[in-house]
């Protein structure tokens, strides 16, 4: 056994590892060429990195300017609504302004009755509902063509309130059931998201499944949100005819937020339960 390799046994690992080093330092000042190819892939990788970062970022950027477009729909939508009211409202009230007033001297005088042209106008305006069509179905679309990311979420949300408010329940069950799954990692939205889906199944009759998704929130939700997330569970139990789990269930909510007005409906549920 050589000298120089009796000395390499005895030397603890740090030392054998410095050595080993020291060899491979000497090795490259002799032949700088692996040392400049290593240099060479490691200002490729740190560029493709930054490439990625920015890839993602405009890609980001994009969908977001895609969705303000169609934000900028809802809105002039939303001013053709209030410029309709206005134009209604004015109607009205110049009409009033120009009917007979009684003596001011008459006794018992009874405030003047609005004519039938006036108490259509009012009838007019009570019915009057901004019309978000168009912009609902281009948020539906983003949607479909985004469903993976926070854009795409927002705009799935806006297009299912729209649908639930137009009575269209099973399309915005759709979305919501699939925009929930995709949005855990985005708590606010997800939660968004799951209270409306949940309405959306009561007011369907699907209490197996609202109660399924109430189970998914309430693993979630924030301290000020779980007064809500227990009496929408109590509700569904009472719904489906299960009074313990409904008794359970709304005994909680009082037991740990006594002080809430989900506390008072609870109360009024626990009423309503048989003997």
């Amino acid at each position: 056994m050589s000298s120089h390799k009796s000395e390499e046994i005895k030397l603890k690992g740090p030392d054998v590892f410095q050595a080993k080093v020291a060899e491979f330092l000497a090795g490259l000042v002799q032949n700088p060429k692996p040392l400049i190819g290593f240099g060479v892939f490691l200002l490729v990788a740190l560029l493709a990195g930054y490439g990625i970062r920015y890839f993602i970022g405009h890609k980001q950027e994009v969908r977001r300017v895609e969705l303000s477009k169609v934000d900028q729909v809802f809105e002039e939508e939303g001013k053709a609504y209030n410029k309709a009211r206005e134009a209604l409202e004015k109607k009205r009230d110049t009409l009033k302004a120009a009917q007979p007033k009684p003596a001011a001297e008459a006794k018992d005088a009874k405030p003047q009755e609005d004519g039938p042209e006036i108490k259509a106008l009012d009838a007019q305006i009570k019915e009057l509902k901004p019309d978000h069509a168009a912009s609902s179905e281009q948020y539906k679309t983003f949607y479909v063509a985004n469903p993976k990311n926070a854009e795409g979420w927002v705009a799935g949300l806006k297009y299912a309130s729209f649908a639930a408010e137009q009575n269209k329940l099973e399309d915005a069950q759709k979305i919501l059931e699939d925009l929930t799954k995709n949005a855990q990692g985005h708590a606010i939205l997800q939660t968004q998201g799951l209270l409306l889906l949940i309405s959306i199944l009561e007011d369907r009759g699907e209490f197996d499944k609202a109660l399924e998704q109430v189970n998914v929130l309430e693993k979630t939700a924030s301290a000020d949100l779980k007064p809500r997330v227990l009496l929408s569970k109590a509700q569904i139990y009472y719904f489906k005819k299960d009074f313990a789990n409904t008794k359970e269930t709304a005994s909680k909510l009082l037991a740990d937020y006594d002080n809430t007005p989900e506390a008072d409906r609870a109360r009024s549920l626990l009423g309503l339960l048989p003997e």
